[in-house]
Parts: structure tokens; sequence; C-alpha cells
């Protein structure tokens, strides 16, 4: 059996407050940032590259400050197994800061092969960071 909980929540389990909010937006927008790349495959029209290019700036700043949150989160409660998903998360911001440096070519050469096959990545990589992160967690509720 294990032990009756105390209702007061101690520092451990406490958030760091915003850290699921801009890590869901950072993923939001990276995952747009993919379906508006084959967007522009399909049609050609310039301004889904354009889209793409304002949805990783905001997933930048959004998996920025996420990272950073992660970075903090990772320092108050040192929380071994959760080391894994902010090496991952860092990744997952390298891949799109290359992402942007890519996008920012010239039509369909910026986004055909590379930028459409680094924004994949970036997806798919979120994908193991959401689930590791899940696993490492599974005892802390508020995450």
């Amino acid at each position: 059996m294990t032990p009756a909980r105390s209702p007061y929540a101690s520092a451990y389990d406490l958030p760091i407050p915003g850290l699921t909010t801009f890590t869901y937006f950072a993923a939001a927008f990276f995952v747009l940032t993919l379906v508006t790349d084959i967007a522009y495959l399909q049609t050609t029209v310039l301004m889904w590259k354009d889209f793409s290019s304002w949805l990783l700036f905001f997933g930048l700043i959004a998996g920025g400050i996420a990272v950073l949150l992660w970075l903090i989160d990772l320092a108050v409660h040192r929380h071994r197994p959760m080391a894994g998903v902010v090496v991952l998360n860092v990744a997952i911001l390298i891949c799109a800061v290359l992402n942007s440096l890519l996008h920012a070519g010239d039509g369909w050469t910026a986004i055909l092969p590379w930028g459409v096959g680094l924004s994949a990545l970036t997806c798919l990589l979120m994908v193991a960071s959401a689930l590791l992160r899940r696993r490492a967690v599974a005892h802390r509720p508020y995450v």
C-alpha cells in the first residue's frame, strides 16, 4: 500500500508555469510547418512557403522559451529521466533552426528536398520526445 499524499503540494510537485503550454504551441507550429510545406509541394503557390517561414519563426520563439523552461525544470526538480526529454527538445530546436535557414532560400529549392525532410524529422523527434516524456513523468500528474 502506498502512503496517503498530503493535500498540500510540495515544492517538487509544483510545475514550472508555461512549460507544457509553450511545448504544445511549438509542436503545433512545427506540425503546421510540415503541412504548409506539403501544400507548397502540391500547389507551388509561394504563399505556402511564406506561411512555412512564419510558422517556423513563431515555433522557434515558443520552442526556445519551452527549452529554457525545460532546463529550469530539470535543474529545479532534478528528475533524471527528464534529461532525455530535454536533449530531444534541444535536438528539435536545432532541426527547426536549420529548417528555418533552409526556408530563407528562394522558392522550390528552399522546400524540396531538405526543407520538407527537416520538417518531417522535426515532427518525428517531437513524437519521440512526447513518448519519452510520457514514460518519464508517469508519477508526476501535472506534466
